[in-house]
């Protein structure tokens, strides 16, 4: 005997849920097995199985449920091992190469500081070498200069 859902039967549902519901089928639709595979993404099946079904409907669908989530969970754990076993060479490839990479950044950054220096020290003495006769020259006329303008003020 056909089974059918009501959008009415969903009154307590959340909005999206029966709003979706009303979307995909009006205001009811035949349940089969191959309906609820094509839709098995789109809605909240513990919703509708704790307000949809009976007491032994639901021991039933709580049992199925439980036997797939631990086929989900071996699955997982099983790919999520595989995902780790492939990540943690690589993982540590990367850090090896970011490891010797900031090493080898560190030496040329040493011998670069270390360059820039020295040129520094060099143009800092050149600097010095032509601007002290120019300042020695600046102060002398500045004195003179002084002198005149406070031996005719």
């Amino acid at each position: 005997m056909p089974k059918t859902i009501k959008l009415s039967q969903l009154g307590e549902a959340c909005s999206p849920q029966r709003t979706l519901f009303k979307e995909k089928f009006g205001d009811e639709v035949k349940v089969s097995v191959a309906l609820a595979r094509r839709v098995a993404k789109d809605f909240k099946w513990d919703w509708a199985a704790d307000h949809l079904l009976s007491a032994p409907a639901l021991a039933e669908y709580k049992k199925v449920c439980a036997l797939a989530l631990a086929d989900y969970e071996k699955v997982c754990a099983l790919a999520l091992a595989e995902y780790k076993k492939v990540r943690d060479p690589a993982l540590a490839e990367y850090k090896k190469v970011c490891d010797q990479a900031l090493a080898d950044y560190g030496k040329v950054r040493d011998l670069a500081w270390t360059d820039y220096q020295k040129v520094r020290g060099l143009a800092r003495t050149e600097h010095k070498k032509v601007c002290d006769p120019a300042l020695a020259d600046y102060e002398k006329v500045c004195a003179v200069a002084f002198a005149k303008a406070y031996l005719t003020d």
